[in-house]
C-alpha cells in the first residue's frame, strides 16, 4: 500500500513521534512519503506522482486548506489522528469534517465527536510507544529517587513543590521552564533541573536512572488551552506507554481510562490528588521487589499491545479501501 503522510509542522516531540509512524508502515511493508502542510508544485506534483492509497496526518491544525481540497478532488481516503485533543478541541472540532477517518488519543473528545457527528467513523486510539527508542538499560549514573520529565502545568508544579516540602528524596526534573517555578537552589542537596526540552533518548536515560516517575497529567481547564466546550480529558498521555516500555515503575494521575490499557491490580498505580501521591512514593519506594513486578507487568502489556506496530495496525484494520 502506498501511504501519504502530512507532516504536521510540530516541534518538539512530534518529528519523532512522525518518523516513528513512518518506520512502522515501512516494516508493515508500505510505501510511506512525508510532505509537509502546504499546497505547492513540489507537493501537488508528489501527490500525482505518488497516486497514494492513504492520506494521514497528525493535529490538523497547521494544514493549508487548498491542499485537503485538491486530496479531495482526487478521492483520497483522508485520516487524521488527533493527539492534543481535547486541550485545542475548539480547532480540531472544525476539522472532522475534512476527513473521512478520525482517531483521537482522548476518550473525553471521543465521546464529544461521537455525539456531535455520529455518522462519522471516528475511533478512539492513543498514542503507541516506539520499542527502539523507549527500552530498559542499565542506570548510567547514580539513582533519584524520583523524576519527573514534561511541561511544568500548574498541577505539575504544585505537587512538586508538595513533595520537595514534605520528603528527603532525590527528585530529577526535565523540561522547559521549570526554573520559573521552582528554584533548585533552594533544594540544592536533592533538586536536579534540566531547564529545556529533551530528546527522547535523553528522557530514555532519567526514566531508567529513577525509582519513581511520576506522570501526573495536563488539566482540561489549563488556561492556555482552546477548550471552551469544557471536554474533560478521560485519557492516559503517552508518556505512560513510554515510560512502561523502559520497565520504569510510575505513579500516574488518575484517569477513567486506565484501566481500558493496564491492569490496575499489577501494571499500573494512579493517585486521585497530592496527598495520596506522597503516601504512594512513601509505600513504594524502599520496596524495590513490588516496584520491580509492578514495573515488568506495564512493560510486558505495553510491548504486546501499546506500540505503533499495534496502533498503525489499528488504523489500517478500521480504514474501508
Amino acid at each position: 500500500m502506498k501511504i501519504l503522510m502530512i507532516s504536521s509542522a510540530g516541534l518538539g516531540i512530534y518529528p519523532s513521534i512522525e518518523k516513528s509512524i513512518m518506520e512502522t508502515f515501512l516494516k508493515l511493508n508500505h510505501s510511506i512519503h512525508i510532505i509537509n502542510p502546504v499546497y505547492s508544485l513540489e507537493t501537488v506534483k508528489i501527490i500525482n506522482d505518488m497516486e497514494p492509497d492513504l492520506v494521514i496526518t497528525m493535529v490538523g491544525q497547521i494544514m493549508d486548506l487548498k491542499l485537503i481540497e485538491f486530496l479531495k478532488k482526487k478521492k483520497l481516503i483522508l485520516c487524521i489522528w488527533l493527539t492534543e485533543d481535547p486541550f485545542y478541541i475548539d480547532d480540531t472540532v472544525k476539522l472532522i469534517n475534512d476527513y473521512d477517518y478520525i482517531f483521537t488519543v482522548d476518550l473525553g473528545a471521543f465521546e464529544y465527536y461521537k455525539k456531535r457527528f455520529p455518522t462519522k467513523p471516528i475511533f478512539h486510539l492513543p498514542l503507541g510507544t516506539d520499542p527502539s527508542i523507549y527500552f530498559q538499560t542499565e542506570p548510567s549514573h547514580h539513582l533519584y529517587d524520583l523524576c519527573l520529565v514534561g511541561y511544568p502545568y500548574p498541577e505539575r508544579i504544585e505537587l512538586v513543590h508538595y513533595i520537595l516540602n514534605h520528603t528527603p528524596y532525590t527528585m530529577i526534573l526535565a523540561g522547559p521552564l521549570w526554573k520559573g517555578f521552582i528554584q533548585d537552589e533552594t533544594h540544592i542537596n536533592k533538586l536536579v533541573i534540566i531547564n529545556k526540552w529533551i530528546e527522547p533518548s535523553f528522557v530514555r536515560e532519567i526514566f531508567n536512572s529513577s525509582k519513581i516517575i511520576l506522570n501526573p497529567h495536563r488539566s482540561h481547564k489549563f488556561y492556555k488551552n482552546k477548550n471552551s466546550l469544557n471536554v474533560e480529558s478521560k485519557s492516559i498521555n503517552n508518556r505512560t506507554f513510554d515510560i512502561a516500555a523502559c520497565g520504569g515503575f510510575q505513579l500516574i494521575s488518575e484517569k477513567p481510562d486506565i484501566g481500558i490499557h493496564f491492569d490496575r491490580s499489577s501494571e499500573m498505580v494512579s493517585y486521585s490528588n497530592k496527598e495520596e501521591c506522597l503516601h504512594l512514593i512513601r509505600h513504594y519506594i524502599s520496596d524495590e521487589k513490588i516496584r520491580k513486578q509492578y514495573s515488568k507487568n506495564a512493560q510486558r502489556k505495553a510491548l504486546s499491545d501499546h506500540t505503533f506496530f499495534h496502533r498503525a495496525q489499528f488504523i489500517l484494520d478500521r480504514v474501508h479501501f
